[in-house]
């Protein structure tokens, strides 16, 4: 079962290998069979200085290395194609992701 907030691997359209993604999608819509998709954040190693679209995660939000989180597009994931579950990124994270949405999405 899935959670929001969960890091989770998919490849959706565009995407050549499995990426990493944390799932932004409500509960009800995760636990719904019905729905086929969910809307997710794409994750990437960090490669010199964090974007002032992205929020910095670490060992722990469940990664090895240094990683951003991309805040300011969303991907539709396939639900029935996610697997390799990580666990959900930190409470601290969270509120810097919902932070960043808001302020480079201009909610």
């Amino acid at each position: 079962m899935t959670r929001q907030w969960e890091v989770w691997k998919a490849r959706p359209p565009g995407f050549e290998t499995d990426h990493w993604f944390i799932l932004l999608s409500n509960q009800e819509r995760l636990d719904n069979p019905r729905l086929a998709h969910a809307n997710g954040l794409a994750c990437y190693t960090l490669r010199g200085e964090a974007r002032k679209t992205e929020v910095r995660l670490d060992s722990a939000d469940g990664f090895e290395r240094p990683t951003v989180c991309q805040c300011d597009f969303l991907f539709v994931l396939e639900k029935a194609q996610l697997h390799s579950g990580l666990g959900p990124v930190s409470w601290e994270r969270q509120q810097a992701i919902k932070s960043r949405i808001r302020e480079v999405l201009r909610l």
